[in-house]
């Protein structure tokens, strides 16, 4: 899998961006660009849109930029341990009388950390101002691009010298870096800086070689000097090395210069000794600063672990106070409680005056129905007097399904009777579910016959047969039956 990572040098005079492509064959430089912004014309803004619209920058791609030199502050203070944490936390101050920037208003990040012998501590703190890492965000944001780490020149150019040229991280070296206004010059031991110094420079497009050597001659003598007696008490080595970084049209002719005027071994870096380029591109862009941005998400391991972006998000969010913030939730809690408790009570008066309304509404009902009883309990004596009217009403009335009513009942037997009149009904008794009939017939065939015929009916059953016996002073046969009377499903 391909992993993408974009660097973005937005330098005071120019803008340069890096694409870099991890495979598992190295690192390969994919894109480059690089754009002066000395004119009124030169819009940072609508270059950094022509990344990716125009130049073919991945969009997906993660992007580390750096803020231009004059916007970094550097320190190398002597600090306890509690201070170094404070420090490291970003608190900024201990560093009030170090830093020409409110304490309020900046933003720390330590560089580098080393024990000293008497017992205190060593810290290279680099520090930019709430505003300026503003200004850089809104920039980038207006250019469309979001950056996910924000951190310094002079450690993003140490990430690529130390990827490219890993001497450098052995013993102490110098790191110098040439730009179109600031001479950098850091001390690294060991891999890690020391001391950062920020010098102005005063290099014109009309500037030839020799004037812009004697320059940085000039500086690099007597800030070497200080800075070795400061931070080793003795002077300088005799044969010091030195990393170069300038643009290439000065950089030969600077670091002869250099060899020359102070005695140190320079080495042009190189941002192309161990990281392949693509085609197309130019070994002599001035690319060393971004490419070092570039690496930084790529590199398995940060040896300087310089974000202002982190730090000023976490400056910004408002710290948590876990009392505060317990008391907040408990009051919440006890509000809900105190609102559930209280819709409660208004449900349950809400209740109770329905349960008033309907009780009197009942006791009305009661008394125009039933005006001759006594109000006692009103619910129970309706539904006795309505259990009371079902069972007398059943017998005319079909309340419940299958059963046959008694007009339906007097019917059949009406419809169904001898056609010659040889049998007489005297009684019918209809109950819920059957019927007895009593009757005389004039002969126990005729008797037979109306059974047979009562049979063959739908839904009727001759359940049983009594005292079919001839009458001594008629002489009829008189009978009982009992019919089991029901619906049909038709």
């Amino acid at each position: 899998m391909v992993r993408r990572s974009i660097g973005i040098d937005m330098g005071r005079f120019h803008l340069r961006a890096v694409q870099i492509a991890q495979t598992p064959g190295g690192f390969c430089v994919e894109k480059v660009f690089a754009r002066p912004t000395r004119r009124s014309t030169d819009s940072p803004i609508d270059m950094l849109r022509t990344l990716t619209a125009e130049q073919g920058f991945d969009r997906r791609a993660e992007v580390t930029a750096c803020l231009p030199h004059h916007a970094i502050f550097f320190a190398d203070v002597e600090v306890d341990a509690p201070t170094l944490q404070g420090l490291q936390a970003g608190d900024a101050s201990s560093l009030r009388d170090d830093l020409p920037i409110v304490a309020e208003q900046a933003v720390v990040q330590v560089c580098s950390s080393r024990q000293l012998p008497n017992g205190r501590h060593g810290a290279l703190v680099a520090t930019t101002s709430s505003d300026l890492l503003a200004e850089g965000l809104a920039l980038l944001e207006e250019g469309k691009v979001r950056a996910t780490r924000i951190e310094t020149p002079i450690t993003a150019v140490h990430t690529a010298v130390g990827f490219n040229h890993p001497d450098s991280n052995e013993g102490v070296a110098l790191l110098l870096v040439v730009d179109e206004s600031v001479l950098s010059l850091a001390v690294v031991q060991d891999g890690n800086l020391l001391v950062v110094r920020n010098i102005p420079l005063r290099i014109s497009r009309d500037s030839d070689e020799e004037s812009i050597g004697r320059q940085v001659t000039d500086v690099l003598s007597r800030e070497i000097e200080i800075t070795w007696r400061k931070l080793f008490g003795v002077e300088a080595e005799a044969d010091l090395r030195a990393f170069l970084v300038a643009p290439s049209a000065i950089a030969g002719h600077l670091a002869g210069a250099i060899q020359e005027a102070i005695g140190c071994r320079v080495t042009l870096a190189d941002p192309f000794a161990r990281i392949q380029r693509g085609e197309g591109i130019d070994g002599a862009s001035p690319i060393c600063l971004a490419e070092g941005l570039a690496l930084r998400k790529l590199l398995p391991r940060e040896s300087v672990p310089v974000d202002f972006l982190r730090a000023h998000t976490a400056q910004t969010r408002s710290p948590l106070n876990l009392r505060k913030e317990l008391a907040v939730c408990g009051g919440l809690l006890i509000a809900t409680i105190a609102v559930w408790i209280g819709g409660l009570f208004v449900h349950l008066s809400r209740l109770e005056s329905q349960y008033a309304q309907v009780t009197t509404q009942i006791h009305d009902v009661f008394e125009r129905t039933l005006p001759d009883e006594k109000c006692v309990s009103p619910l129970a004596q309706l539904q006795q007097k309505l259990d009371a009217f079902r069972h007398e009403s059943a017998l005319l009335t079909a309340f419940q399904p299958g059963r046959l009513t008694a007009l339906e009942v007097l019917h059949l037997l009406s419809t169904h009777g001898p056609a010659d009149g040889s049998v007489r009904l005297e009684g019918i008794f209809i109950a819920a579910d059957s019927t007895r009939v009593t009757g005389l017939g004039n002969t126990f065939a005729a008797v037979s016959d109306w059974q047979r015929l009562l049979d063959r009916i739908p839904g009727v059953e001759i359940a049983d047969q009594q005292n079919i016996r001839r009458d001594d002073d008629t002489g009829k046969v008189r009978f009982t039956l009992s019919l089991s009377t029901r619906r049909t499903v038709q």
